[in-house]
């Protein structure tokens, strides 16, 4: 579907006729494995290219261009050297702003020792990522999966348990072969209380298209620690398709939940849901990014399969 908005045309479909596009989409040969595979390439590209890390985005790009892009590659070394370049610069800046209070602060940490700060520069960029137990969960997966092998470290955060679609559970899986850490809120309601340390990016892939209603139980605690992280922290935060809490289809801040994710970016799907153009969600989707995930929708709306 199409509006217009400031003199140009905005192009968005509705969760009813995303469905749609997917299923002909399945059916015209594009799987749904593969769909969730793209909407996970894409993002975790655009996670780093946000995140100020190009080379390591170019690393997705080279291990998706594999034909065993469904299989752990180990690109650790050269990707996160992208990563600590990265720290190595915030860090020079923050020195060279005055973050030291004065020369004796200076000297201070000089006498900790070059180890100490070797081990700063090399500690890893740390993405959280939390994951529902549908397929937004399974985009989410393919996200953790790349991040991984990009350099970064990894903690996926199992909001309602182990995914019980089938493309999500391959992806779950294949996270068992990486260095990636896992926790269940289904079990344990208070890891998230015991992390000792905010996330340098968190992302949300709870819920995307299929929520409606108020966020409640483990989905309100997650949203909860994202947006302290955020607000308290100023991290980086990404949802995948539609921050949780907002429903795709919401076009009235009649019910609007408050307590939704507030993301800096939103990543969507191959085209903006009737939520993004809405003016009271733009404090929650941030910066909507349309990702390509190989639907051809004028072929798939016109033609019968």
């Amino acid at each position: 579907m199409i509006r217009m908005k400031s003199g140009e045309l905005e192009h968005f479909v509705t969760c009813g006729q995303m469905k749609l596009l997917e299923r002909r989409a399945d059916e015209d040969g594009l799987s749904y494995y593969q769909m969730m595979e793209n909407a996970g390439t894409q993002a975790a590209q655009l996670i780093l290219q946000y995140c100020g890390l190009a080379e390591a985005c170019e690393k997705i790009a080279e291990l998706t261009e594999t034909e065993t892009a469904r299989q752990p590659i180990d690109l650790h070394q050269s990707a996160a050297a992208a990563v600590r370049d990265h720290r190595v610069k915030v860090a020079e800046a923050a020195d060279a702003e005055g973050f030291y209070a004065n020369d004796n602060d200076r000297e201070e940490r000089e006498a900790a020792g070059s180890e100490a700060a070797a081990a700063s520069v090399e500690t890893p960029l740390h993405a959280m990522i939390f994951c529902g137990n549908g397929n937004n969960g399974g985009d989410g997966f393919v996200v953790a999966r790349l991040l991984c092998q990009a350099g970064c470290r990894v903690t996926v955060v199992l909001v309602n348990g182990e995914p019980k679609t089938e493309d999500a559970r391959t992806n779950f899986d294949l996270l068992t072969e990486l260095q990636v850490e896992i926790l269940d809120l289904s079990r344990n309601e208070d890891v998230l209380i015991d992390q000792k340390d905010a996330p340098d990016l968190l992302v949300d892939a709870m819920f995307g298209t299929g929520f409606h209603g108020s966020l409640r139980g483990n989905g309100l605690k997650a949203a909860a620690y994202i947006n302290r992280c955020h607000s308290e922290y100023q991290k980086k935060v990404f949802a995948l398709d539609i921050p949780s809490g907002l429903g795709g289809d919401q076009v009235s801040s009649r019910q609007l939940e408050t307590r939704s994710v507030q993301a800096d970016w939103t990543i969507t799907f191959h085209a903006r849901k009737p939520v993004h153009l809405q003016h009271f969600a733009t404090p929650y989707c941030g910066r909507i990014l349309v990702a390509d995930i190989g639907i051809d929708e004028e072929k798939l709306m016109t033609v019968e399969l």
